[in-house]
């Protein structure tokens, strides 16, 4: 990916950090995790030849990029892919099944279950993300899946050090980062974001609004574009969102050692109508 497709800077209490006019986050940058996590053949071809499963495991393909969606990404190829069910039992480990294409990943998986998927890969910083296995053959969208390319997005993330009086520690075997982003960032506008860490202790959430200059500015009560938290203890890492509208939301990462959890499209539950 191209260092240029992202700016990093700091100025005063704000954090720019916003793709520059030439790129954009494109149109996965808010749209609801479940567009991760399945959409039926019809709705888009293949042209990979799909080899039937007997019902217990469905195939489940997609490019994961090197980082959020720019139109400039790279992507993770040669790397791992490792798939657990919420009882830790492996279920799935990625494979590239076009060496024309490097990137594109199979999973074979159980249908309709919810999962913990871990990416690791050469020059990448580990994450872990959460999702829902497809009931039938399935595809994920380009960039609704990534990795975190460290040479661009270390640098990004040790940018927030001080912020909120937090003394960013490197990630390791004791410690996680995350990094996330709601569907529908108004929806988030004044809401109490609470997180606890793999020791059950609670860590400090940076809300983040995006300014109309392109900085990211403490949120307060204004719409929430990026939350970031770090120095979490591995572990269940657990997220509670409550809105102003008293929607509220909760989920759950097992985040191993030196891992960024991939908070990204939280969608709320839908209000009353």
């Amino acid at each position: 990916m191209s260092s240029g497709g992202w700016q990093t800077a700091q100025r005063g209490k704000g954090v720019a950090a916003v793709p520059d006019p030439d790129v954009t986050l494109g149109p996965m940058h808010r749209s609801p995790l479940a567009l991760l996590l399945c959409f039926a053949t019809s709705a888009c071809g293949s042209w990979i030849l799909e080899e039937p499963t007997d019902g217990s495991e469905v195939n489940w393909y997609g490019t994961i990029l090197d980082g959020p969606y720019t139109g400039e990404n790279g992507v993770l190829s040669g790397g791992e892919v490792l798939v657990y069910d919420l009882d830790e039992e492996l279920v799935a480990e990625g494979t590239e099944p076009d060496a024309d294409n490097p990137g594109y990943w199979k999973l074979q998986v159980p249908p309709s279950t919810p999962v913990a998927l871990h990416l690791a890969g050469q020059g990448m910083l580990p994450t872990v993300w959460r999702g829902v296995t497809p009931g039938d053959l399935g595809y994920w969208y380009t960039g609704a899946l990534f990795a975190y390319e460290q040479e661009l997005w270390l640098p990004f993330f040790e940018q927030f050090d001080g912020q909120g009086a937090v003394s960013i520690q490197p990630l390791g075997d004791d410690v996680c980062w995350l990094w996330g982003s709601p569907a529908d960032p108004d929806a988030w506008a004044g809401a109490a974001i609470e997180l606890l860490d793999g020791a059950g202790q609670p860590a400090m959430v940076l809300a983040y609004h995006l300014s109309d200059q392109g900085e990211l500015e403490p949120a307060t009560t204004r719409s929430v574009q990026y939350f970031l938290a770090f120095n979490l203890a591995p572990g269940d890492v657990t997220l509670s969102v409550q809105a102003v509208d008293g929607r509220a939301f909760e989920e759950t990462w097992p985040a191993w050692p030196g891992e960024v959890v991939s908070a990204w499209f939280l969608e709320l539950p839908p209000g009353d109508s």
